[in-house]
């Protein structure tokens, strides 16, 4: 089962690119909750545990395509909104890749 520093690590790497300012600050914010807590026996529980976080620090379930993000992450002291499908088409899925790779669900070689 990985321990925390393996899940710390499925967040080295970030997306090379971001639409809104709140996008990088809402990324250290969803990792440190993740890594705060005891780490998960499965790619489906850390999913599950990841999309909690999000909703937690980003105010809404990224999933909801009617949803609208509130200015609710602080940047520079001034409240600002993630952009909603930064984090559902690129975010969501990269972390749930990298987990899955990481508790063995996907290959970790690439061809």
């Amino acid at each position: 089962m990985p321990d925390s520093s393996d899940i710390a690590r499925l967040f080295d790497r970030r997306p090379r690119h971001w639409v809104s300012p709140a996008d990088p600050v809402a990324w250290n914010a969803v990792r440190d909750k993740v890594c705060a807590e005891v780490a998960p026996e499965t790619a489906t529980e850390f999913v599950a545990l990841l999309r909690r976080e999000i909703v937690e620090v980003v105010g809404v379930d990224v999933d909801d395509t009617d949803a609208t993000a509130e200015p609710c992450v602080l940047v520079e002291g001034r409240p600002e909104a993630v952009d909603l499908p930064t984090w559902r088409t690129i975010v969501l899925p990269l972390l749930t890749a990298r987990a899955r790779q990481l508790y063995g669900e996907l290959p970790t070689e690439r061809p």
